[in-house]
């Protein structure tokens, strides 16, 4: 008489892979979790930095068109498509460049600061006439 012979997993080697199994996942997720954290946090910079050149565009524009230097962000026409961004303080410095901090793009706030706060100091000119020695 011959005996079929079945071979199968015993339940403490099911049991092992499983736990090896879980032991990996403990180990990847944190990791792929940071991987992606970082690409978020690195996009909204530069969601940020695409917003402030808008802002910087629009100034050139503003410029252009009335030949004076805008006093506030509301007389600007900016054309940005990006994620939504909002920033608690939108400085405008006399060499044309903006200031951005506390800003929130779409819902997460991003500590990120776009551009210079040091307004450099106004240019200043003197008048001369025809004859003037210079």
């Amino acid at each position: 008489m011959v005996k079929n012979k079945k071979s199968a997993f015993t339940l403490i080697e099911l049991i092992a892979v499983l736990v090896i199994m879980a032991i990996i996942a403990l180990i990847v997720i944190p990791l792929v979790m940071n991987i992606i954290r970082k690409a978020r946090v690195a996009a909204d910079k530069r969601s940020i930095d695409a917003y402030g050149r808008s802002i910087e565009i629009a100034i050139a524009g503003y410029l252009l068109d009335n030949g004076t230097f805008p006093t506030s962000i509301g007389q600007l026409t900016i054309e940005y498509s990006g994620d939504e961004v909002v920033c608690s303080t939108t400085q405008l410095n006399g060499d044309s460049s903006v200031y951005l901090t506390g800003c929130r793009v779409t819902g997460r706030t991003v500590d990120y600061a776009y551009g210079s706060d040091l307004t450099p100091p106004a240019p200043t000119y003197t008048a001369y006439s025809v004859g003037d020695h210079v």
